[in-house]
Parts: C-alpha cells; sequence; structure tokens
C-alpha cells in the first residue's frame, strides 16, 4: 500500500511538471526540429499492433548503437521488434543501423513519457511479449505496469555508477519496487551486479555477462568510408577529439596548438551534439585555427587544421583513419563516453578524469595500457608524447586490441539469458 502511495505521488508530481517537460521539448527543438516529431507518441499514441513485439528501448544514440547488433539476432530468429528512444539523435541511429536491414521487423517510435495513462496506452496498442532496456533507463509507471501485465522485461548491458546507486538508495521506497520488478538483469561487471542486487534486483535474475558494447559490428561499407577518407586527407596525420562538450572544445582546440606537431597534422572535432557546431566553429576560428565542416562535402584544403564534423552517424569512420583519440564528456563532469570505438581500431586513447559512466570499462583500459587518465592542463603534453613515441604508441595500440578481445562475448551471454523469456 505504501509503495503505491509513493508511485501515485510520483505519478502526480509527473502530471503536473508536463507542461515544463513540454516547453523543454519545444525550446530544444528550436535547435534541433526533430525533438518536436511525433508528439503523441511521448503520450502512447502509436498505431495497434497485434504482431506481439519486442520492445527494446534506447534512450540515445550511444545505447541504440550498442543494442544494434542484438536487435538483429533477434530479426534473425524471427522476432518484430519496436525500438524507443528519447531522443531523435537515437532515432536517427535506428534508422541508419537497423530500418534498412530490418524491413518489415522492425519500427521505432519515441519512448512513452512515464504517465500511468501513456504508458498503458502504449502496452495496450503495442502489445510487447518482453521489454529490454538498454544501459539504466529505468522508470517506475513503465515497469510497474509491465510487471502488472507480466511481461518480462530485462536489463542488457545494466551500469549503475556508485553515484547512482546511492542516489536510488536515497528513494528507496520508489526505486526498490522498481528494481524488484526487473525479471532480470545483464550487468556489465560483477562489481555493479552487486548494486543491484543492494537495491532490490533478485540473486536469480542477476547476471554478469559484460558490455555488449565489446561486440562492436563494423558497418559493410566501412572499408570503402575509410578507404574515401584516407585519400580525402591525403595522407595527413588525424588526431580525432571525439564526443566532446561544452568546455572542453577550448581545452582541446589550446592542446592542438601547445602541441608543435608537424605543419600537415589536422585534428578531426567531433562534438557530442551536432547541433552544437555552429558555435564549435566560432571557437576554432576564435583559436585561429582555419577550420573546415564535414557537411560542406569539399576537399580538404591544405591550410584546414580542423576538420569539424557537424553531422550525425559518420564518427565511427573516422576513428578508423586517426592515429589516436581523445574521448569526450569527461574533462567536463558529463561522466566519460564510449571508449571501445576508438579501442577497436587499436587506437591510444586519452581521457579526463570525470569516468563515473564507465568507470569500470575504464580501469580496464587503463590497467592494460591502452588508455591515459589526463586533466586539462596535462593534455597538450600527453597526446604530444603519444603521437611522437612510436614505442609508446605502439604499446598503446595493442594494448586496446587486447582489452577488446578479452571482452568479447558478452553479445552470447546475453542471448543465452533472454532466449528463455522470450517464447
Amino acid at each position: 500500500m505504501e509503495t503505491a502511495i509513493i508511485r501515485f505521488l510520483y505519478s502526480i508530481l509527473f502530471y503536473c511538471l508536463t507542461p515544463i517537460v513540454l516547453l523543454r521539448v519545444y525550446w530544444r527543438s528550436r535547435r534541433e526540429p526533430r525533438y518536436a516529431d511525433d508528439l503523441p507518441q511521448r503520450f502512447g499514441f502509436l498505431p495497434a499492433r497485434h504482431d506481439n513485439p519486442i520492445w527494446v528501448h534506447a534512450v540515445s544514440a550511444g545505447e541504440t548503437i550498442a543494442i544494434t547488433p542484438l536487435v538483429k539476432r533477434l530479426v534473425v530468429l524471427g522476432h518484430r521488434v519496436i525500438v524507443t528512444n528519447m531522443t531523435p539523435t537515437g532515432r536517427e541511429r535506428v534508422e541508419s543501423l537497423l530500418l534498412p536491414d530490418g524491413g518489415e521487423s522492425v519500427t521505432h517510435a519515441y519512448v512513452p513519457y512515464d504517465l500511468p495513462n501513456a504508458v498503458s496506452r502504449f502496452l495496450a496498442r503495442t502489445k510487447p511479449k518482453a521489454l529490454i532496456i538498454v544501459d539504466t533507463e529505468l522508470w517506475p509507471n513503465m515497469l510497474h505496469q509491465v510487471s502488472r501485465q507480466k511481461i518480462p522485461s530485462i536489463l542488457v548491458n545494466g551500469r549503475l555508477s556508485e553515484k547512482s546507486a546511492a542516489g536510488y538508495a536515497r528513494i528507496s521506497l520508489l526505486s526498490r519496487p522498481m528494481f524488484n520488478q526487473l525479471t532480470c538483469v545483464c550487468a556489465q561487471s560483477a562489481l555493479q551486479g552487486e548494486r543491484f542486487k543492494r537495491l532490490g534486483v533478485s540473486t536469480e535474475g542477476m547476471h554478469v555477462t559484460g558490455s555488449v558494447k565489446f561486440d562492436l559490428q563494423l558497418p559493410d561499407d566501412l572499408l570503402t568510408r575509410k578507404t574515401a577518407l584516407q585519400q580525402k586527407f591525403t595522407g595527413r596525420p588525424v588526431l580525432l577529439a571525439a564526443s566532446t562538450h561544452n568546455g572542453e572544445e577550448d581545452v582541446v582546440l589550446r592542446a592542438f596548438k601547445q602541441m608543435g606537431l608537424s605543419e600537415d597534422a589536422i585534428l578531426v572535432l567531433a562534438p557530442r551534439h551536432p547541433a552544437r557546431a555552429d558555435a564549435v566553429f566560432k571557437f576554432c576560428e576564435q583559436a585561429g585555427l582555419p577550420v573546415q565542416r564535414h557537411s560542406s562535402g569539399r576537399d580538404i584544403m591544405p591550410k584546414t587544421k580542423v576538420y569539424l564534423i557537424d553531422t550525425l552517424g559518420e564518427l565511427l569512420y573516422f576513428y578508423s583513419i586517426a592515429n589516436s583519440a581523445f574521448v569526450g564528456g569527461s574533462l567536463v563532469d558529463v561522466g566519460g563516453h564510449n571508449p571501445m570505438e576508438p579501442a577497436h581500431f587499436g587506437m591510444p586513447i586519452l581521457m579526463g578524469g570525470y569516468l563515473r559512466n564507465i568507470k569500470d570499462i575504464a580501469e580496464q583500459f587503463v590497467e592494460g595500457g591502452a588508455m591515459k587518465i589526463t586533466q586539462p592542463s596535462e593534455l597538450a603534453a600527453d597526446w604530444r608524447e603519444i603521437e611522437l613515441n612510436s614505442r609508446l604508441h605502439k604499446q598503446m595500440s595493442e594494448a586496446a586490441l587486447q582489452v577488446m578481445q578479452a571482452n568479447r562475448g558478452a553479445l552470447d551471454r546475453v542471448e543465452q539469458v533472454l532466449l528463455p523469456h522470450l517464447q
């Protein structure tokens, strides 16, 4: 009874805040117009279907990329899948990675807001036979209604930082029933698995499978695109700063100028959110570095020092031609982004100290010798050493490949956990 009252109060609060949420969607749509697309979907209004799909929820682009191989396996096994996202970038990844190959077997929509009537409407219209959630995108009403309808719910690639676990513990009256309602959890590490159990996940439902991000599947056109990029960059040494946030670009640009590398060295700069491209372009100009946009489609000019990636879905191709990479969201308090894509290509990696979202994974790369943790004042010196010390570069490159190889197989382990719940 107490749990029901707490969830009721939470729902009332969410209803009261809905106008503010919609204003936020409108505000974001001014920079990213697709935020305003299909707004009724956020309240559960979808065409009715009767094919009992598997519901896969991946909040944004990174989670969608991570779950793509699993969705493709489910399609091969004969399942229909509906993928929901919170953001337009996640939706665009579904469109580019899954819809072309999935045919009618894969559809997508925005996830319903965690309002009782929105979630129940979504369930009534889609009739999913199972729910797969990527990482830790958990919502009380979503899990309550799924559990009430006896729909299995499986958390895949489960991660839970110490800070997040403490936050959930502080609202245990709301969060413990939610964790307890999960049918099973596939955690990225044993340490994170223990955190999930302390918050209410049953011992029999807890599985340590590793991160499916280690089982990266390369696009079919990688070799073609890689060759085209190599020709475009005409042999110039490429340094890549990926998934950067506000407060990081200035540091990266200053470090690039201070490194004193060869005249033909070029920095490929990829902001996490392409909507910030105009602002980042101005940062480059203010830094006195000739900058060129990828979206221009032009050949790279000899004077260009910064090549700005202002499009979505192409970062992996640039990783394939870079010498080394800085991965963002780590010099500012975001929590760090995925270092596994550069590691897949045997690339030395630099990241800042804010790594709570990927702490366990980052520790493996650091301990293995594939990644160096740096600070804003040290980035230039650390990056320069990697670029100019061929022995160190080779050691870090080999270490990155070794860490990746040691962690592969999570996808197979997750599939074995899922299959009994997908009948």
